[in-house]
């Protein structure tokens, strides 16, 4: 009875505090239609409204925490202690006579780390989540980039689509007033092949724009995480390409030293430093204790036992070697990392200078061009112009509005790169 009642003992504090399974099993009907049931509430959607909305609902952002999940997980592993071990040894005489004339022994086995293991183990986890910390940033500026590449390439084909009508327009009421000359004896026949290739020319380009408005709906749905079918439906505002942001002068220093990239190279750089430490540490042989007791023949007998792996045949120097390796590779892939992130961020500083000029370039057209309309204007007006010059001067500056909204366009384009370079947002 005595022995039923130690073992169950035994058994409560063994399994006491145990954490139990739980199965999360993945249905795949189910995932699918709760996927295609996500939509955007009816409300006018901003700019950083879908980005708010893209890095809540994300998948990669999931992913991404559960990965820093799992390195505050690994942290707990690592300050862990290791668990004492239980030995019970009975010796019994046969033949078997009685109870008494046995040995029975238990034995226990009390492991004690030296030279600051633990804390190096800690060390690294640390190191761990910090990387999983800045992986997780670098999602989030990834998500935001491709939700604003993909809602300036909805508004550039929404708004280029526009632009070309009214171009199409004008170039077909410019055809009917040339046709009625034609028709009059007043102009020649050719007058209106080069006008009707330039109108077929922009008819292409409209259609050019609807394909690619179609491409920019399915390319923000997947940068937000929802369907098609929520952002066909959705109502959007796109003031926030109405603002050119100047550039910052500290652009370079905050793309190498704040970037999540750099940021990563850098807490990599920390667990191989890390590592290292703990490889030196593990030179030094751990300690064990380990008390006994011992019934035999029906005398009791104490014992306590030390022992410690002799570093008689190796000290640990492959591992030391292999450490130090990885802390050399670790501090190469770092400046490449910088070297990068540096690259990176001087050919979006000069794209956005150069897109810059593109724009001023096109302003300074469309305003020539205004000037040229509004002076056939007034000369019509005045009964000495001519109609179809004026025509001719409304479709021209149709075509440069066209042309002025792509570069702006461009110049938007050119920021969101820079901003993705330094992975901040530009001064306004």
């Amino acid at each position: 009875m005595k022995a039923r009642c130690l073992a169950a003992v035994l058994l409560a504090v063994i399994t006491n505090g145990c954490v139990h399974y739980t199965p999360h099993p993945i249905d795949p009907a189910a995932t699918a239609e709760r996927l295609e049931k996500r939509s955007l509430a009816p409300k006018v959607w901003s700019l950083e409204a879908l980005r708010e909305e893209a890095l809540h609902v994300h998948p990669s952002i999931a992913v991404a925490r559960a990965q820093l999940d799992a390195a505050r997980a690994a942290l707990l592993t690592a300050g862990e202690l290791p668990n004492p071990t239980l030995a019970l040894t009975p010796q019994v005489v046969t033949p078997y006579t009685a109870l008494i004339s046995g040995t029975y022994g238990i034995d226990l086995d009390f492991p004690i780390e030296t030279a600051g293991k633990r804390s190096h183990r800690k060390a690294i986890a640390r190191s761990a989540v910090v990387l999983a910390t800045t992986r997780l940033t670098e999602a989030q500026w990834k998500i935001r980039a491709s939700v604003r590449k993909a809602f300036l390439d909805l508004y550039a084909a929404q708004t280029r689509g526009r632009l070309l009508n009214e171009a199409i327009a004008r170039q077909d009421e410019l055809l009917k007033a040339l046709d009625a000359r034609i028709a009059a004896g007043e102009e020649p026949r050719s007058a209106s092949a080069q006008p009707r290739i330039a109108r077929t020319q922009l008819r292409l380009q409209a259609a050019d724009t609807a394909k690619n408005e179609a491409l920019a709906v399915a390319a923000l749905a997947e940068a937000v995480g929802v369907s098609s079918r929520a952002i066909t439906s959705a109502r959007f505002s796109f003031t926030a390409f109405e603002r050119f942001p100047s550039l910052k002068a500290s652009v370079h220093k905050e793309a190498l030293t704040h970037r999540a990239d750099v940021l990563a190279a850098l807490a990599e750089y920390a667990v191989t430093e890390a590592s290292l430490r703990l490889e030196v540490a593990r030179q030094y042989p751990d300690l064990h204790l380990a008390p006994g007791y011992q019934l035999d023949a029906g005398e009791n007998k104490w014992g306590l036992g030390i022992g410690l792996t002799l570093p008689i045949l190796n000290q640990n120097r492959g591992p030391i070697a292999e450490a130090e390796a990885k802390r050399t590779e670790s501090a190469a892939k770092f400046d490449v990392v910088q070297s990068a992130a540096l690259a990176e961020c001087d050919r979006a500083t000069a794209l956005v200078k150069a897109t810059r000029k593109k724009k001023t370039v096109a302003e300074e057209l469309l305003a020539s061009q205004n000037q040229i309309l509004a002076s056939e204007t007034k000369l019509v007006e005045a009964g000495e112009g001519d109609r179809l010059a004026l025509l001719s001067a409304r479709v021209e500056q149709a075509v440069v509005r066209a042309l002025r909204f792509d570069a702006i366009v461009e110049l938007q384009a050119a920021i969101g790169s820079l901003e993705e370079a330094v992975q901040s947002t530009l001064a306004k």
